[in-house]
């Protein structure tokens, strides 16, 4: 420790309660960072670099630097660089929100501590002490985990608690489900469920361990929405076949092969259609019509079969069709879908999933299906649950397609009018903690847009679109995206498939508008608006504002231009389908 870390740390221990290390460093660094920042000391001496307190040159510098520690020590808390490239966050009295680089957050109780790294396949947080609600993003390559003194645990879009402390650590899943190891034994966790590292620790109800969030009646409505439900509705697990039997129609080498895609048991129940459990508002699933698949296992929680048909084929509502921007077919629409994470799905309207009886698309199912390994979530989503549906429900189905109108987005004979971005023109770095502040304190959420960028002076973030009304009009900005991203919004707004047959495949950064007309029956529709209802900065333009012109004379500006076409269009047809019998 240098001579001036002395001093410092002496000053903190005389006037202040004792400050634990994490929050000594978050303080001081804090303080460099705002005075690095100020003009009047850059002259005036030396800061020194991240991680060491340098040398001022100015009169009582050090006891200055002292003193404005000492007061931040004492406020909410908030972020600092840390010296070996990670974190570190130490919650005040008021507890502290945290948004992490994957767009995962963290909710952190008072007096909470903990430092966040990236690592080779995501990001890591390490809890020194108190209490955390995790809400962790999906993602479809990177993973979040998180340790303790004791444990590790490892997720993908889930809300969990995680606990550390004189007594141990804790875990508990308030949606989805986490693996957490201790040691060599690794213990798998679904709603409601906790584990801790002290034999001895008794663990109290879960809805009293999140009772300090923010958020603890949502969690807890989630936790009671899911395991009432899921309780309520399911029945008996049950072998699905006797070994070696084929599925249905299949016989030898095939049969053998669906034997090894196959769910080895099976619930099946149908839901009371007046008593169907509700999902509490604002949760991500937990009602009818979610599905949840983890680690071989799959929880379908009263769903239509007509829904779990087009589930198992792969294919989204025929709403959603608008979002192939490209001149293939769809073979398999539902790639993202991923383990632990609870799925509300569109109820299959008759639209993707034609014929068979009415009650294929009235009459809802429970099903929870084992496997024998822990099989991916596509596998059991795809394969599997056809197996399923063909073997318990004598499912007969083949796709047909049909042509309807469509648009093709290309070049205008002018040539393209937007230029393709250079390195360096977007962000992926974290943003710093005065720009956190200043959209926390406008309740800006999502990632960094170009206005946005603007305003507070930084880089827009990589790989973004957003969409959203401007007074009159309906305003996109594209962010490090292909034309492609074009073709999405103008199929978002159109309600029609757009696909893009530029053959650009530069990436650009550009923003443009339109004024909605009779050509554009839905133009506040987006595929990626927030939902939280706050206007981003230059999204709130009164009603007033000029309108501004039409798509087709918004995309000249920009140099495109679109052609009526007619495209394909996959349906699904029901040849033949049974009611299940007795479980």
């Amino acid at each position: 420790m240098s001579s001036d870390e002395r001093t410092l740390q002496e000053l903190v221990d005389r006037d202040l309660p004792w400050p634990t290390q994490m929050e000594f460093v978050a303080a001081r660094d804090r303080v460099l960072d705002q005075l690095r920042a100020n003009p009047r000391h850059r002259t005036s001496g030396t800061l020194g670099t991240p991680g060491t307190l340098g040398t001022l040159r100015t009169s009582g510098s050090v006891v200055r630097v002292a003193a404005a520690a000492a007061l931040v020590i004492v406020t909410v808390g908030g972020a600092i660089v840390w010296p070996r490239g990670a974190r570190v966050y130490a919650a005040g009295n008021e507890g502290l929100q945290v948004t992490l680089a994957d767009d995962s957050h963290v909710e952190m109780r008072a007096r909470a501590e903990m430092a966040v790294a990236r690592v080779s396949d995501g990001i890591q947080i390490d809890l020194k002490t108190g209490d955390i609600i995790v809400t962790a993003a999906k993602q479809r390559r990177e993973h979040l985990s998180v340790r303790t003194t004791d444990m590790t645990v490892a997720v993908n879009g889930t809300v969990f608690l995680a606990s550390d402390g004189q007594h141990g650590s804790r875990v508990g899943v308030i949606e989805g489900e986490v693996r957490v190891r201790e040691g060599i034994r690794e213990t798998r966790l679904r709603p409601g469920e906790q584990v801790a590292s002290s034999p001895t620790s008794i663990l109290r109800p879960l809805t009293e361990g999140i009772s300090w969030s923010r958020n603890a009646n949502l969690h807890r409505a989630i936790l009671d929405s899911f395991t009432k439900g899921m309780a309520q509705t399911s029945g008996t697990l049950m072998p699905v076949a006797a070994p070696g039997q084929p599925t249905p129609g299949q016989t030898g080498a095939a049969g053998a092969q669906a034997g090894r895609l196959e769910f080895e048991e099976v619930s099946i129940r149908e839901c009371d259609p007046d008593n169907l459990p509700q999902a509490p508002a604002g949760a991500r699933g937990g009602g009818p019509n979610s599905l949840q698949m983890t680690p071989g296992r799959t929880y379908a929680l009263c769903l239509t079969l007509a829904t779990l048909v087009r589930i198992a084929l792969g294919y989204e509502p025929m709403d959603f069709e608008f979002m192939n921007t490209t001149d293939a077919l769809p073979v398999d629409r539902l790639g993202h879908m991923r383990l632990d994470a609870v799925y509300q799905l569109d109820v299959e309207d008759g639209q993707r999933v034609r014929g068979g009886p009415d009650w294929l698309r009235s009459q809802h199912f429970t099903i929870e299906a084992v496997a024998g390994n822990a099989a991916d979530a596509q596998t059991m989503r795809g394969p599997m649950l056809r197996a399923l549906l063909e073997r318990r429900f004598q499912l007969k189905a083949h796709i047909e397609t049909e042509q309807v109108a469509a648009y093709a987005l290309t070049v205008a004979p002018g040539g393209l009018k937007i230029t393709p971005m250079r390195d360096g023109e977007c962000s992926q770095e974290p943003l710093s903690d005065a720009v956190r502040a200043e959209r926390a304190r406008h309740g800006w959420t999502g990632p960094v847009l170009m206005t946005e960028a603007q305003r507070l002076g930084v880089k827009p973030r990589c790989g973004s679109m957003y969409g959203a009304v401007n007074g009159p009009n309906f305003r996109t900005e594209h962010v490090a995206q292909q034309l492609g991203s074009v073709a999405l919004s103008l199929g978002s707004a159109l309600d029609v498939r757009v696909i893009d047959r530029t053959g650009i495949t530069d990436g650009f950064i550009f923003g443009w508008e339109f004024g909605p007309d009779e050509r554009t029956p839905s133009p506040l529709r987006s595929v990626n608006r927030e939902r939280t209802g706050t206007p981003k900065p230059g999204f709130d333009a009164p009603a007033t504002a000029p309108k501004a012109p039409s798509i087709f004379m918004a995309l000249e500006q920009l140099g495109l231009k679109l052609e009526p076409i007619h495209a394909p269009r996959p349906f699904i047809v029901i040849d033949a389908i049974e009611r299940p019998g007795p479980n």
